[in-house]
């Protein structure tokens, strides 16, 4: 057998179309690898983006409280807001939930306390957090519901006005006692009232000069009274009402008629009653304060003839000065039980005791226990109503040492 050639092997060879496979450069291997893992970290931010976007609206309001914020920041100093959080206006239980609110007296102390002027620096500008309404001027009369634990005291100043002015502008027993249910006129400034009686013949200028004003333009131009264009000459017609700027009445007294010698001391009290005890005269010492253990109540002006002490109903009263008892006994003249004495010129009444230890014939020194505190007559409540009188003429018993008050 003839020798075959070297390539005409027993053993099959593989032939490649393009010859031996060779291997990629490292280069375009690196740049593949980067390239998947970059469209991996994309495919995986896309589904981030899809699961975590909000909705139309939400972004919306975001945009909405952004530009918000900006504007802000542009108009205002920088100043850290604080906002409080919403609360759902129903519980779990669905009740409704208590808001946080002022009480009534904390409001007042607010309304009261007049805000702060406050300084940025020394020299810089100030800035007034509050605006302040004036109170306005009232021009016509109006009136008020009187509640329980008011006075006439009370009710001026309410009003920023003298108590004389309420006194005499309303019916006096008014003065004594102010109930609750009360209808009280409130004059729009301090004065008197005055209502017109044809048959007194009294014209505008006599009226004025009455309480005391010169000018009775003061009384026609007055816009409570809404008076046409009168004269002072003018009488009016009966039953008008008319308000007296500045004006001063008389002095209120709920006195019992009395019985005066010709040097004008009082000798007898409620002459007829049977509580007075006749014609008596004499004493005179000195003055002692006659509830010394009381609180002080009201004081005295034209519209309460004397001082209001309140102590607890069986406190002892003191006689204020020697002299003899001109009356003790019940006294139909709001006074409840009462005791008065004379001393010399001057007189003392002692009102709404709750009983008496003194009786007519009696002659009593300065500090002797008269009687106890109580609430009979036109009282509100347990308190001794003191008066002193000179020449049977009210006077003021804080002005007389001794007194105490």
């Amino acid at each position: 057998m003839s020798r075959l050639p070297a390539f005409h092997s027993s053993q099959p060879t593989r032939l490649l179309p393009h010859g031996a496979p060779r291997r990629a450069p490292r280069w375009r291997r690196l740049t593949g690898w980067l390239c998947l893992l970059g469209a991996i970290c994309f495919t995986f931010a896309a589904v981030l983006l899809v699961v975590t976007a909000p909705t139309i609206s939400q972004a919306g309001e975001v945009a909405v409280t952004q530009a918000q914020a900006q504007s802000t920041a542009t108009l205002l100093p920088a100043t850290r807001i604080v906002e409080a959080p919403v609360v759902d206006a129903q519980t779990e239980a669905g009740g409704p939930i208590a808001q946080p609110t002022l009480s009534a007296t904390r409001i007042a102390q607010l309304l009261a306390t007049p805000p702060l002027a406050l300084e940025a620096e020394p020299g810089g500008p100030r800035y007034d957090p509050f605006t302040i309404i004036p109170n306005r001027v009232r021009t016509k009369m109006t009136t008020y519901l009187a509640k329980r634990g008011d006075s006439v005291n009370a009710i001026a100043a309410r009003y920023g006005l003298q108590a004389e002015s309420i006194a005499w502008c309303n019916n006096h027993e008014l003065a004594q006692i102010v109930r609750p249910g009360d209808i009280v006129n409130i004059p729009p400034e301090d004065g008197a009232c005055h209502t017109v009686l044809r048959a007194q013949g009294k014209d505008l200028r006599e009226i004025a000069a009455q309480y005391g004003v010169d000018d009775p333009y003061i009384v026609i131009e007055a816009p409570a009274n809404n008076l046409p264009d009168v004269a002072p000459e003018t009488l009016l017609p009966s039953n008008t009402h008319l308000f007296i700027p500045g004006g001063e009445g008389p002095y209120i007294t709920w006195n019992a008629p009395v019985e005066q010698d010709s040097f004008g001391n009082v000798i007898a009290f409620d002459p007829g009653s049977l509580y007075s005890c006749g014609a008596r005269s004499g004493g005179g010492a000195w003055w002692t304060n006659p509830l010394p253990n009381g609180a002080w109540v009201r004081g005295f002006y034209a519209g309460h003839s004397g001082i209001d002490i309140a102590a607890n109903v069986g406190a002892p009263i003191y006689a204020a000065n020697a002299g003899p008892i001109l009356y003790s006994g019940w006294n139909n003249w709001g006074y409840g039980n009462t005791v008065v004495i004379a001393h010399g010129p001057f007189s003392t009444l002692y009102g709404h005791m709750s009983s008496i230890a003194v009786r007519c014939g009696q002659y009593v020194n300065p500090g002797q226990v008269i009687g106890y505190v109580g609430s009979t007559g036109n009282s509100s409540g347990p308190h001794l109503h003191f008066e002193l009188r000179y020449l049977n003429q009210p006077r003021n018993p804080s002005s007389t040492p001794g007194i105490g008050w």
